[in-house]
């Protein structure tokens, strides 16, 4: 991957972008009970990104428009339906609604936090036989853009993402994942 062997330069031009496409990826080592019920799940997901500046505020921050189609997503979990036996269960979706602030800095790391909502369609139901196949989703993301490039930039950090069927099915346990990220952005 020839972009990541690029000096981060934090003299690149950023102030005139628009909008740019992101390709992202992120795995979770382990799920924690906070919102959801479900333990000790290993999640990989893949997704590809649109975002559009909203707005310019001072000092350098602005807030962008974020939305991801999913893909892939996938769980390695017990499921307790069957004794806690570890399953795969993979899903996609679409996350059309979310927001980015960001601040540009003097350095070449330029923080942000983002909020992004949507829907799962997994496999089968999900993670337990008496939940639904249909499950919501939002997350809460902490990182840093780097820019590499005048059209390409990375993103790195930390994604807390949170799937469940919202009461609408038989069960809700939900899971919680905590994903560590990379993105390649393209502007």
């Amino acid at each position: 991957m020839a972009f990541l062997c690029l000096t981060p330069n934090s003299s690149v031009a950023q102030t005139d972008i628009q909008n740019r496409v992101t390709f992202w990826g992120g795995y979770s080592f382990n799920s924690i009970p906070f919102l959801g019920k479900t333990r000790n799940s290993e999640t990989q997901i893949f997704a590809i990104g649109y975002q559009q500046k909203v707005r310019s505020y001072p000092n350098n921050r602005s807030l962008w428009y974020t939305a991801d189609i999913v893909p892939y997503l996938h769980f390695y979990y017990p499921k307790r339906d069957e004794e806690n036996r570890m399953v795969n269960r993979t899903g996609f979706g679409l996350a059309p609604v979310g927001f980015t602030v960001l601040q540009r800095t003097e350095s070449f790391l330029h923080p942000f936090i983002q909020t992004t909502g949507g829907f799962i369609y997994m496999e089968s139901n999900f993670p337990t036989d008496q939940a639904r196949r249909f499950n919501f989703t939002f997350d809460v993301t902490l990182g840093a853009n780097i820019p590499i490039s005048h059209f390409a930039g990375i993103s790195l950090g930390y994604k807390f993402h949170h799937i469940s069927n919202a009461e609408t099915g038989k069960e809700n346990p939900g899971l919680d994942s905590n994903f560590l990220f990379l993105t390649l952005s393209i502007h």
